[in-house]
């Protein structure tokens, strides 16, 4: 049964912090978190193919699920979902809750069914809500910059 619930979790729970951004109806926290997921996507690339660790269970450690292809640092999975719950928590205090609540589930499954380190997940945390927190603080920056001189 929980090896069920933590394949859902590693397929489509990263589904869950996206519709708290999509909930929040907010147009710039939308921007930001495409903006984010993209940059992401490009860093956590870059990393994989610079660093090419190992999946775990190369290395002897039980595989639930179907093996992925790629390389373990950083796991994009916990990247991508802390992205996106950073960007709720900016826009929706409550919907971020939920969104980071969710953003750990995924990321704990990913090492539960054997695909990453906690290292990797670790690593992909803070690279998604480091840049996410970076896109909205110079967007803000640049916005108040923008009323100043319009004023």
């Amino acid at each position: 049964m929980l090896d069920s619930i933590m394949l859902w979790l590693s397929n489509w729970g990263a589904a869950v912090p996206l519709l708290c951004v999509l909930l929040t109806h907010d147009r710039k926290t939308i921007e930001n978190t495409l903006l984010a997921l993209l940059l992401t996507w490009g860093i956590t690339d870059v990393l994989k193919l610079t660093v090419m660790r190992p999946r775990p269970f190369l290395a002897g450690a039980p595989l639930i699920g179907s093996a992925p292809d790629g390389y373990s640092f950083p796991s994009q999975h916990a990247a991508f979902t802390f992205t996106a719950a950073t960007s709720a928590v900016f826009a929706n205090r409550i919907l971020g809750i939920v969104a980071f609540i969710f953003a750990a589930l995924v990321a704990y499954s990913r090492v539960y069914l054997g695909v990453h380190y906690w290292s990797d997940i670790i690593a992909g945390a803070l690279i998604g809500s480091a840049i996410t927190t970076c896109i909205h603080h110079t967007r803000e920056r640049f916005e108040r910059k923008s009323r100043r001189k319009k004023s």
